[in-house]
C-alpha cells in the first residue's frame, strides 16, 4: 500500500494540472480499478432498527396476551361469588336492578379494584343515565367478554322479556356450576404451582447431598 501511494504521488507530480488528483489505470503491469468504499453503516442501522421494532412488537403482543389471560382468570374467579350474591339478593325479594345496585354499593366500599365489579358499576351508571335494562345487561356481557357473563346477561334479558318464573332455579344451577368450575380451576392452579416448586426442591436436595457427601469424600481421600 505504501509503494502504491508513492507511485500515485509520483504519477500526479508528472501531470500539469495540480487541481486534479489523478488515479493511474495500471501499476507494475497490473490493471487498477478505483471505486468509493462502500459504507454499510446505513444498512447496519436499518437492520438494527428493524430487529428492534420486531422485538418491541413481539414483547407488546406477549404483554397483551398476558393481560388477556390475567383478565380472563380474574373474571372466572369472581364469577361464582357474583352469581351467588346476586342469587341471594333476588331470593330475598330484590329486583334485578336493585340487586345490581346493592352489589355496586358494596363494591365501592372496598379499595381493591376488580374488573367484573367495575362492569357492574358501569351497568348501574348506564341504567341511571337512561339506558334500558335490556341494553345495559347486553353491554355488560359484551364488555366482560367471558362466556359465563354472556350467559348471565342472556338469562337476565330473558327474564325481562319473557318473565321467566324459573329464574331462581336457573340462577342456583348456574351458581353450582360456577363453583364447580372454580374448584377445577383452583385444582389446576395448585398442580401448576406444585410443578414449579420441583426445580427449587431438586436444587435444595442437591445442596443437602453435597453437604452430607463432601466431608465423607474428603475424609476418605485424606
Amino acid at each position: 500500500q505504501q509503494k502504491l501511494l508513492e507511485y500515485i504521488e509520483k504519477y500526479n507530480s508528472q501531470k500539469d494540472n495540480p487541481d486534479v488528483y489523478y488515479l493511474p489505470a495500471d501499476w507494475n503491469g497490473k490493471h487498477l480499478e478505483w471505486m468509493t468504499p462502500y459504507d454499510n453503516t446505513g444498512t447496519f442501522m436499518s437492520a438494527l432498527m428493524i430487529i428492534a421494532a420486531f422485538a418491541i412488537i413481539v414483547i407488546s403482543m406477549r404483554e397483551e396476551q398476558k393481560e388477556r389471560i390475567k383478565r380472563y382468570e380474574e373474571l372466572m374467579m369472581d364469577y361464582p361469588g357474583i352469581i351467588m350474591k346476586f342469587t341471594l339478593l333476588v331470593q330475598a325479594g330484590m329486583t334485578v336492578r336493585n340487586a345490581f345496585r346493592k352489589m355496586a354499593v358494596d363494591y365501592k366500599r372496598k379499595e381493591e379494584k376488580r374488573i367484573a365489579y367495575e362492569e357492574i358499576v358501569t351497568v348501574c351508571h348506564e341504567m341511571e343515565s337512561g339506558v334500558s335494562e335490556t341494553e345495559a345487561y347486553r353491554r355488560f356481557g359484551e364488555r366482560c367478554g367471558h362466556v359465563k357473563y354472556k350467559t348471565f346477561a342472556t338469562l337476565l334479558i330473558q327474564n325481562l322479556q319473557k318473565g321467566s318464573r324459573q329464574m331462581e332455579e336457573m340462577l342456583e344451577k348456574e351458581s353450582v356450576e360456577a363453583w364447580d368450575d372454580r374448584k377445577r380451576k383452583a385444582k389446576v392452579l395448585g398442580e401448576a404451582a406444585t410443578t414449579k416448586l420441583l426445580v427449587p426442591m431438586v436444587m435444595m436436595l442437591m445442596v443437602v447431598m453435597a453437604i452430607v457427601m463432601l466431608p465423607a469424600c474428603l475424609s476418605f481421600y485424606g
